[in-house]
């Protein structure tokens, strides 16, 4: 039981989430692929809902108490939309009409995003993604669980491949 809190554990960490939590569960655990998939999904989806929170928390607190941060805040939002909102223009988004249709392609560029496995395009980084894009709250859950889902079968796909390869 210690060894699965430990790969759940290590599926909510910043860096490792599920590429760590794989090669853990299945290299030094020797825990079925299945099994280290299933632990480590539930590790990043136990992680989603809390971090889309504590961001907008943080902001709001940080935003309300130092002037600077405020200040960085605001201007960071408004480069983001006036940067990127030509973007979606194609879809009939303005800033004064923005569509649902908008909200599913936002949705979907996010889970592109997790769902590539590399360096700082996990979880961690999609809530940071979606919330300073502002894309809502459940387009943001559905997103980041699938592509936490998807890159953790990547990984699995491939870390089961290596210690295939490398030990017999």
């Amino acid at each position: 039981m210690q060894q699965e809190i430990i790969t759940v554990l290590l599926a909510m960490a910043p860096t490792l989430e599920a590429h760590g939590a794989l090669a853990t569960a299945i290299g030094l655990f020797k825990f079925s692929p299945f099994k280290a998939f299933l632990l480590s999904t539930l590790g990043t989806f136990l992680l989603i809902v809390p971090l889309l929170f504590f961001w907008h928390f943080l902001a709001e607190f940080f935003m309300k108490h130092f002037y600077f941060v405020n200040r960085f805040l605001t201007r960071l939002f408004s480069y983001t939309k006036t940067r990127h909102t030509h973007h979606f223009a194609a879809f009939g988004e303005t800033e004064k009409n923005p569509s649902a249709k908008i909200n599913f392609w936002k949705a979907f560029a996010l889970y592109v995003f997790v769902a590539v496995p590399g360096p700082f395009t996990g979880v961690w980084a999609g809530t940071v993604a979606a919330f300073v894009f502002g894309i809502p709250f459940w387009h943001s859950v559905v997103a980041l669980f699938l592509g936490a889902v998807s890159v953790a079968f990547i990984d699995m796909l491939i870390i089961t491949g290596f210690f295939k390869i490398v030990f017999g």
